[in-house]
């Protein structure tokens, strides 16, 4: 079996181009987590999130090129890129003035980062034999949290172009419009 920099995350090497099938499938939810935040960098004093997801993207790429062909080039930008979401999440949450620690968010980056420290190679979560590895998981669970973390916006309803959802107040129940 050949040496591969992502050794450590539980899921055997593979012989051929792809080193590791799950973790570099799993690693493109970072690419889908940046729609949202990307989407979120558009609305008013959500600048910020335009690095989140930049970085989003970087690290999707990177990890896919981390645990597929493996090498030292990959690997830095698999490390880069993690170092530079947790620099740009820390950022926006600071600089967006409608950003709040979300439970969800908060909650599926601590299932994440329990499961990586469990499911490394030699953890107790670890099995070469599993289905789907621990690790893949985890790029799943930390993509999520990225994905829900910046505030959410009202919405355009499609017909009559007004704005719905959580930031339009209406009148008080049982209250009558004049």
């Amino acid at each position: 079996m050949r040496e591969h920099v992502a050794r450590n995350d539980c899921e055997a090497i593979r012989p051929g181009w792809i080193g590791q099938p799950y973790n570099t499938a799993s690693s493109l939810a970072f690419v889908l987590a940046a729609v949202p935040l990307w989407r979120a960098a558009r609305q008013p004093g959500g600048a910020a999130w335009a690095g989140v997801a930049v970085a989003a993207a970087f690290e999707g790429i990177g990890s896919a090129g981390y645990h597929g062909p493996g090498g030292p080039v990959s690997k830095f930008i698999h490390d880069a890129g993690l170092a530079v979401i947790a620099v740009t999440t820390g950022r926006a949450l600071i600089s967006d003035p409608r950003a709040r620690l979300r439970p969800l968010s908060a909650g599926l980056a601590a299932a994440a980062l329990l499961l990586h420290t469990l499911s490394r190679t030699g953890g107790p979560l670890c099995g070469h034999q599993r289905q789907l590895p621990g690790h893949a998981v985890f790029h799943l669970l930390a993509a999520a949290a990225l994905a829900s973390a910046p505030p959410r916006t009202a919405s355009r309803s499609p017909r009559s172009g007004s704005s719905v959802g959580p930031t339009e107040a209406g009148p008080p129940l049982g209250s009558s419009l004049p």
